[in-house]
């Protein structure tokens, strides 16, 4: 009992995490019979009438889905990651360095996931034919190496220069939202959140929000309008 009171965020992460890649890996199977078949069978969707005349097609491949979901997974935990300190410094609250490793390590598959699946479908040349693909591409490499480096020994070996590493997440989350702008994928969420996560960090704003104490003035307004309610209700 101790150990999930302990651990309890961790465990939502990775199950948070986990949930996703069983509907994924339900559309793949593996070919171990036919050598002259491919070795990763996706299973296609087929899309109901209506949804069909307005798309204009009556199947999609199971490869794009998968490509999209990992790919639409991987940038929601790097947001979730990125998000960490700005949430940090608006309402006081502690960060748990494993969450923090658990998240940024999720967001590591799922990029990892994403590549493979991509240079699975359409080779590796394809990522340096166009200026979306070679952006993620660049993002992906740095994601990868944040999340090999995620772990204690990688810090005490890299030691000061772990964090200046580290930083380059928000070099790899700016290339990854124009990948995706690009693309002309849904963007608006995603550069709101990392232009908000700047916005709290920057110097003059952080001091603001750490001088206030959000989380206590909240805590106090939800104790008062708890109090008014009991009030009424005696009343």
């Amino acid at each position: 009992m101790s150990f999930l009171q302990k651990n309890f965020a961790w465990l939502m992460v990775c199950v948070l995490a986990l949930f996703p890649l069983i509907k994924i890996f339900s559309l793949i199977s593996f070919n171990f019979e036919y050598p002259e078949f491919d070795f990763i069978l996706f299973d296609d969707i087929e899309l109901a009438e209506q949804v069909a005349l307005k798309t204009g097609r009556d199947i999609i491949p199971g490869i794009e889905i998968t490509i999209e979901q990992t790919g639409e997974w991987a940038i929601r935990w790097l947001m979730a990651v990125l998000m960490i300190t700005p949430f940090k410094i608006v309402f006081g609250t502690k960060s748990n360095l494993f969450v923090r490793q658990a998240m940024g390590i999720s967001c590591g598959v799922y990029v990892f996931l994403h590549a493979f699946f991509f240079l699975y479908h359409e080779g590796f040349f394809a990522v340096v034919s166009d200026l979306p693909l070679i952006l993620s591409g660049i993002s992906a490499i740095i994601i990868f190496a944040l999340t090999i480096s995620s772990n204690r020994r990688s810090m005490k070996l890299l030691k000061r220069h772990w964090k200046t590493l580290h930083r380059l997440v928000y070099f790899a989350a700016m290339l990854t939202i124009a990948h995706v702008v690009l693309l002309n994928k849904d963007w608006e969420l995603y550069s709101t959140l990392f232009c908000i996560g700047l916005i709290v960090r920057f110097g003059p704003v952080r001091q603001f929000f750490q001088t206030q104490n959000l989380k206590v003035l909240l805590l106090n307004q939800f104790k008062a309008v708890s109090t008014l309610t009991k009030i009424r209700r005696l009343s």
